[in-house]
C-alpha cells in the first residue's frame, strides 16, 4: 500500500472513495447532503493506493485531522492506520503538541478505531447543522 500526496488528477477517484465510505458510515442518518466533500483544499490531501486505486483519504489543517475516508471495500486492510499515522506525523511535525479531531457520536467503529490508536474523547456537544452529536478526540505527541 502506497501513502501518498494527492494531485488534481486523483480528484475523480478521491471523490468516488469519500463518498463511498460516507455514505457506508452515514447514510441514512439524516435527509439532506451535509458534506461539500470536494474543493481545491483536496489537493492537499494524503492518499492511500492499493493495487493504483485509491482506497483511502485523509486530510489536515493546522492541529486537525479534518477528514479520514477508508473506502468499504478496503476496511480492515491498514489503509485508515497507515494514513492516520502520516496525519499524526504532518501535525506533530507543525509544531503542535496535541492533535484534535472530530467525528459524529454515532460513527462508533470510528471512535472505536481513533481510540485503538491513542486518541481520546474530550467532549460531547450537538452538531451545529444537523441532529446529531459530535465527538472532539485529541492525541498528544508523546503518546
Amino acid at each position: 500500500m502506497q501513502i501518498r500526496k494527492a494531485v488534481i488528477a486523483d480528484q475523480t477517484q478521491l471523490k468516488d472513495c469519500v463518498q463511498a465510505s460516507l455514505e457506508a458510515t452515514y447514510g441514512g442518518l439524516w435527509s439532506s447532503e451535509p458534506l461539500s466533500m470536494w474543493d481545491e483544499a483536496w489537493t492537499a490531501a494524503r492518499i492511500a493506493c492499493l493495487n493504483g486505486r485509491i482506497v483511502g483519504v485523509g486530510l489536515t489543517r493546522d492541529d486537525v485531522l479534518s477528514d479520514l475516508w477508508v473506502h468499504p471495500s478496503a476496511q480492515g486492510l491498514g489503509a485508515g492506520t497507515r494514513l492516520l499515522a502520516r496525519l499524526e506525523q504532518e501535525i506533530f511535525a507543525r509544531g503542535f503538541a496535541v492533535a484534535r479531531l472530530r467525528c459524529l457520536e454515532p460513527n462508533t467503529r470510528a471512535r472505536k478505531f481513533y481510540a485503538s490508536r491513542g486518541w481520546s474523547e474530550v467532549r460531547v456537544y450537538p452538531h451545529e447543522t444537523i441532529p446529531l452529536n459530535t465527538v472532539d478526540m485529541e492525541k498528544a505527541a508523546n503518546s
